[in-house]
C-alpha cells in the first residue's frame, strides 16, 4: 500500500490517500472549468483506495460552491490553497485531492489528462464521481467531522 500525503501551504488543510497504486500509476485529470484552471488543479483519486481530508481549524476553511453546487471545494482561508473536493453520493462521501499539494508537490505523477465536463447533467456528474473519486472521510476539528 502507498500513502500519499498533501497539505495546504499553512498546514490547516491536509489530505491522505491510501492506495494500492504507485504514484506513477495514478490517473491524473485536469478539469478545464474556469475554477480548476485558475487553481492549476490536477485531480488525484483512486476508487479502490481511501481518502482522509482533515481540517485543523474549521473557521479557516471555505467550502466553496459553484456550477451545480453539488461539491464542496475545500479552500484554506489562511493561505488560499485548494486541497481538494468532496461530494456525498448515495449517502457516501467521495473525494479528490490536488496532486500539486502533495509531498514533492506532484512532480512524481506526470502529466494530467485534460477533461471537459460541462455537458454532463447533475446525475451524470454524481455517477462519474462515484466511479472515479475516492471513498472519503472529512474530519473538521471542533465540528466532529462532516
Amino acid at each position: 500500500m502507498a500513502t500519499i500525503h498533501g497539505r495546504c501551504h499553512c498546514g490547516n488543510l491536509q489530505a491522505t490517500l491510501t492506495t494500492a497504486k504507485q504514484p506513477e500509476e495514478m490517473w491524473l485529470r485536469a478539469c478545464q472549468c474556469d475554477f480548476c484552471r485558475s487553481h492549476n488543479m490536477r485531480s488525484l483519486s483512486d476508487p479502490d483506495g481511501r481518502m482522509e481530508l482533515r481540517v485543523r481549524d474549521g473557521s479557516q476553511v471555505n467550502r466553496y460552491h459553484f456550477g451545480l453546487g453539488m461539491v464542496d471545494f475545500l479552500i484554506c482561508r489562511n493561505c488560499g490553497n485548494y486541497i481538494g473536493a468532496v461530494q456525498a453520493v448515495d449517502g457516501r462521501l467521495y473525494g479528490i485531492m490536488n496532486a500539486n499539494l502533495t509531498d514533492g508537490r506532484g512532480a512524481r505523477f506526470g502529466e494530467a489528462e485534460h477533461r471537459f465536463y460541462e455537458d454532463e447533467t447533475g446525475a451524470e456528474r454524481s455517477a462519474r464521481r462515484r466511479k472515479v473519486w475516492t471513498p472519503a472521510v472529512l474530519l473538521v476539528e471542533g465540528e466532529g467531522g462532516a
